[in-house]
């Protein structure tokens, strides 16, 4: 009896199971075992690492301070002396502090007018030039032609001795700063290349900075009678 009992459990067991393993449809379901693989070597826990800016990088979180550039100032030179730029000498001509044909002789001429002409001039020479020099000029061929003396100071041309011109007049002498003029005139019926009157003795300084009259000319130059 026992027995019998026993057999019929296991083939209600036995039909338990087989009716598990078959599906709605009649198949067979197949469980898939899930396998977690696991590995073998040790996985070792991150590391944190402290980096330490460089020099010069500015920190997170952190404004940076901007270092100014290092820039060399220039040094300062002496300044240069201006260039002395010599005075322009275009009256000096062959072993002649003032030479008549020259082009400042002839440019000084030219600003008296038509007709004037350099009859004579300063006998100085190079290297001993005076402060003071001349060239007297004539208007004209006649006896009585009227004439200028013409100053001339470190190769420039300072003018004439007097604003007008006068007939009867030379250079008596020269001196380094000085030239001394002497005028003459007509007194009676003489022949103009014999004036009596006179002379009167100017003398013209050089002062410097420009040309000095030693005294005034006589009535009977400034206002001849013939």
């Amino acid at each position: 009896m026992k027995n019998a009992v026993r057999m019929s459990v296991l083939i209600a067991v036995a039909a338990g199971m087989v009716a598990g393993c078959t599906g709605d449809d009649g198949g067979t379901v197949r469980q898939t075992a899930s396998v977690t693989a696991t590995s073998s070597v040790p996985v070792e826990p991150p590391v944190e690492q402290t980096i330490s800016p460089s020099p010069g990088t500015p920190s997170p979180g952190r404004p940076s301070a901007e270092v100014p550039p290092v820039i060399d100032s220039p040094v300062p030179s002496d300044p240069e002396p201006p260039a002395v730029t010599p005075p322009a000498d275009d009256i000096s001509g062959p072993d002649r502090c003032v030479d008549p044909g020259s082009s400042g002789v002839r440019n000084a001429l030219a600003g008296l007018g038509d007709g004037w002409a350099a009859s004579q001039a300063s006998e100085d020479r190079p290297g001993s030039c005076g402060e003071l020099l001349w060239v007297r000029a004539v208007g004209g061929n006649s006896a009585g032609a009227p004439i200028h003396i013409m100053f001339f100071h470190d190769g420039k041309y300072l003018g004439t001795a007097t604003s007008e011109a006068y007939a009867f007049t030379y250079v008596a002498g020269a001196s380094g700063n000085s030239v001394t003029v002497n005028y003459k005139w007509l007194v009676g019926d003489e022949p103009f290349a014999a004036p009596q009157g006179g002379p009167a003795a100017i003398t013209y300084s050089w002062t410097g900075s420009g040309v000095a009259m030693s005294g005034p000319l006589p009535s009977e130059v400034t206002q001849p009678h013939r």
